[in-house]
């Protein structure tokens, strides 16, 4: 079956990136045609990421569906409080920002209204997302290995002069663990306005790349950024957080009041490649796409009726 990746209402965001390639891969390994799409194809399948912020976002959605586009819907935020992101992080610009996370939150519950399924990017993500959108099935959309992901080409440890790389937005929290580390080592932080050619390169140098907390008060991980460290090979010093999550086997956690000293460990270590190899040979072993995506495809594709459903 022949699946779009919606990615119009980005308005052509980095930041989407590696969860569209994770989507594409996982359609294409799992036997499927996977295309991404700046509008919304009639007829066809559609996922489409949560980010509905403009007016033409949405009625991009309805006059698609009228046109016998169907949607899956993929869920970035967490419902907290009534709202995505409610009180996570008060202090900063973009996640303290209630009338903005608010206009989100509610121009997703008109899209939802267009779904046949919810994914969510966080399996603790669930129960919140389920409660509030009871007449649709929510899901936890794994992320587990999948073939032709990879995009870093890792360097010699001999070529690599950045000590700790760190990629996401910079809060407070995380503001106060990456100047502790650069008092004496080099630390290097890309946000969704690097440009994927500088990621690639600072990656291929990093010695240890960082998975840190939005806030003090952040229970849930990002599954997302562990994923894409695994795939790439990375050698990962992650940040604990109360909430489990299915990648936690294979990367090294450490509580925050530990992760300095454990990250300034882990940079001497002799054999950081041989541990990142070994975890992502486990990783690919223990969670391939191939197993955990088709239930939820089946499950999405039942709700579908006409020639979509015959097709599938």
């Amino acid at each position: 079956m022949r699946f779009f990746i919606h990615s119009g209402n980005h308005n052509n965001s980095n930041g989407i990136g590696d969860t569209v390639m994770l989507l594409k891969n996982a359609l294409q390994d799992c036997g499927h045609q996977a295309c991404i799409s700046h509008r919304i194809e009639p007829g066809a399948v559609n996922l489409v990421l949560e980010h509905f912020i403009e007016e033409r976002h949405l009625r991009a959605l309805l006059e698609g569906h009228a046109a016998g586009a169907r949607f899956i819907l993929i869920g970035t935020e967490p419902i907290i409080g009534g709202t995505f992101n409610g009180g996570i992080e008060s202090r900063h610009w973009h996640y303290g920002n209630r009338d903005y996370w608010k206009l989100r939150f509610d121009a997703f519950k008109v899209a939802v209204n267009l779904a046949e399924a919810v994914w969510v990017l966080a399996e603790s993500m669930v129960p919140a997302y389920a409660e509030t959108f009871p007449q649709l099935p929510v899901r936890f959309l794994p992320h587990g290995w999948v073939d032709h992901f990879a995009t870093v080409r890792q360097r010699p440890e001999a070529e690599r002069d950045i000590d700790f790389y760190f990629s996401g937005s910079l809060t407070e929290h995380r503001q106060g663990i990456l100047q502790a580390l650069a008092r004496d080592h080099v630390v290097v932080h890309n946000d969704q306005n690097t440009p994927e050619y500088l990621r690639q390169d600072h990656l291929s140098r990093a010695k240890v790349c960082l998975s840190l907390r939005l806030s003090e008060g952040n229970r849930i991980p990002s599954v997302s950024r562990m994923h894409f460290h695994l795939q790439n090979r990375s050698f990962l010093v992650h940040e604990a957080y109360e909430l489990p999550c299915p990648l936690d086997p294979f990367v090294l956690a450490a509580k925050t009041e530990d992760l300095v000293p454990w990250a300034l460990a882990a940079l001497q270590l002799p054999n950081r490649r041989e541990i990142a190899d070994g975890v992502h040979e486990q990783f690919k072993a223990a969670l391939p796409m191939t197993r955990l995506l088709p239930p939820l495809l089946d499950e999405a594709l039942q709700r579908l009726d006409g020639p979509l459903a015959r097709a599938a």
